[in-house]
């Protein structure tokens, strides 16, 4: 009997007077995304400032507590692909998925708990180092899940639901430590780790129990594994050597160099600097959250329509320098917050501007866990150096200030190298004429459409290959290169990527 006989049982459908056929897989493994999101949610709760104020009281080095915190990329960068490609050719009673997600948090939970417990210096490095080496791998099965369980034409709707959940448990837990967390005192550090690791336990059973993909994503799977790889140096050649690959990847990098050599020292200095705690450090991520977003994404678009792609691609680096140097002579964390809002309309406008030649440099082979490892490994790596530095600049003049150097360096770096940026006649600006209803009639559909109920219709073989979801997002803003810089897009196709989650700071 073959494994999609096998699975067919699963599959059976149960009638309801509201939404008509109903798929039991995906009824439950919509049950166990939305409860298991409990447990990342969790832990980006508690790794963030928390984690940070926590390795910064086990040593005052800044140093040492960068390579705390970041000692896990040391050895990301390979396994991230790996563990990708692993996940995309697994075959188990579980799926190729669920057992990753499970194992990940599993993972982190005992680190979790474990933090506030061990002693010394050392251990902690090496709980941490596991606890996020974990939650990425998690990030990578978890992202790729959605689609191939749902098909990617439902992605909108699934995404949404578990979101919306995935939202209010983090709210709980920040409501934790505000309302338990003292700096001074770190006997009150345990509850939000202990909650924290207990809540990412119960998802990991959850998830083990309840999520497998759609019988149609084992067929993509067999595929995947009887396609031979493609040798990474040919790829890394391939992408270098599209138009202005070099230029893209090596300017993106720096930028990514100047954001890790602030990174986590970024939170100590909030607090030993501008006496900022936990709790306020907290509220002032909810206030630079979603509306920074909105607002930065706005203002953005109106950049990118006054200014040429050029302009933005040197001016908006040259600008973020500037807003570095401001905040090393800032003295309050809401000075802070105000410097971060002058700098979104800066970041979003680059973002909107590049994005159609960024997009033509996504890997290209392997499936998504792959692809996704592939776009996570350099990040991982890179930003290393600046870190590193950054740190041992710290511990040199005694003052945190200095962490803002590096991203104003960068950011002049980033503006050096975009002066070699090839823009085709024609292509400017970028053309967005007609995408915004574009997008909004295909949210339309996918939430309308006939055929695409979350819980029933069938999931097509085509539709549960996430790994095209890359295709998908370099078609959608159309060829950069192409007769007026892609102004002649593309029909809409059904299916785009979701937004992706955050998988490592």
């Amino acid at each position: 009997m073959s494994e999609v006989e096998v699975a067919a049982p699963a599959d059976d459908a149960v009638r309801s007077g509201w939404a008509g056929a109903v798929e039991g897989r995906r009824l439950r493994t919509m049950a166990g995304l939305a409860l298991g999101l409990a447990g990342p949610r969790a832990y980006l709760a508690v790794s963030g400032v928390l984690l940070t104020l926590l390795v910064s009281s086990r040593v005052s080095s800044a140093l040492a507590i960068t390579f705390a915190l970041c000692a896990n990329r040391l050895i990301g960068w390979l396994a991230y692909p790996l563990l990708g490609r692993a996940s995309d050719r697994t075959n188990g009673p579980a799926g190729r998925r669920a057992p990753y997600m499970a194992a990940g948090l599993l993972v982190m939970a005992a680190c979790t708990w474990a933090f506030t417990a061990v002693p010394g210096y050392w251990p902690l490095v090496a709980l941490v180092v596991a606890a996020k080496t974990a939650s990425v791998v998690f990030g990578l099965t978890n992202l790729a899940v959605v689609p191939e369980t749902f098909g990617k034409s439902r992605t909108v709707k699934a995404a949404v639901v578990v979101g919306i959940f995935g939202a209010v448990v983090s709210l709980a837990i920040k409501g934790t430590v505000l309302a338990t967390w003292r700096t001074g005192d770190p006997a009150t550090w345990n509850l939000a780790f202990r909650v924290a690791a207990v809540m990412m336990a119960a998802s990991a059973l959850v998830v083990l129990t309840l999520v497998r993909e759609s019988t149609a994503a084992r067929e993509v799977s067999a595929r995947e594994r009887a396609r031979p790889a493609v040798p990474w140096r040919r790829e890394l050649s391939d992408i270098l050597h599209a138009p202005n690959g070099g230029v893209l990847i090596s300017g993106i990098l720096v930028f990514w160099a100047g954001v890790s050599a602030t990174g986590y020292l970024a939170i100590v200095y909030f607090q030993k600097v501008q006496h900022a705690g936990a709790p306020v450090q907290t509220l002032a991520g909810w206030v630079t959250g979603v509306p920074l977003v909105l607002f930065g994404a706005g203002a953005g678009y109106v950049l990118s329509r006054w200014l040429t792609r050029k302009q933005v691609a040197v001016g908006a680096p040259l600008a973020g320098a500037v807003l570095s140097m401001l905040q090393f002579a800032s003295t309050h964390i809401w000075q802070t917050v105000v410097l971060a809002f002058a700098g979104a309309p800066l970041f979003f406008a680059f973002v909107i501007s590049l994005a159609p030649m960024i997009l033509r440099l996504l890997p290209t082979s392997g499936g998504l866990g792959e692809l996704l490892g592939k776009l996570v490994a350099p990040f991982s790596a890179f930003g290393l150096v600046f870190a590193f530095t950054a740190a041992w600049a710290v511990d040199r003049t005694g003052d945190y200030r200095v962490i803002w150097v590096f991203p104003a360096v960068a950011g002049v770096l980033q503006a050096v190298i975009m002066l070699w940026l090839w823009v085709p006649a024609g292509g400017e600006r970028p053309s967005l004429a007609g995408l915004p209803e574009r997008l909004t009639d295909w949210v339309l559909q996918q939430v309308t459409g006939g055929g695409r109920q979350l819980f029933g219709g069938t999931v097509t073989a085509a539709d549960a290959d996430a790994a095209s979801l890359f295709a998908t997002a370099r078609d959608l803003l159309g060829d950069p290169y192409a007769g007026g810089g892609g102004t002649d897009l593309p029909a809409l196709p059904d299916t785009v990527p979701a937004a992706p989650g955050v998988l490592e700071r």
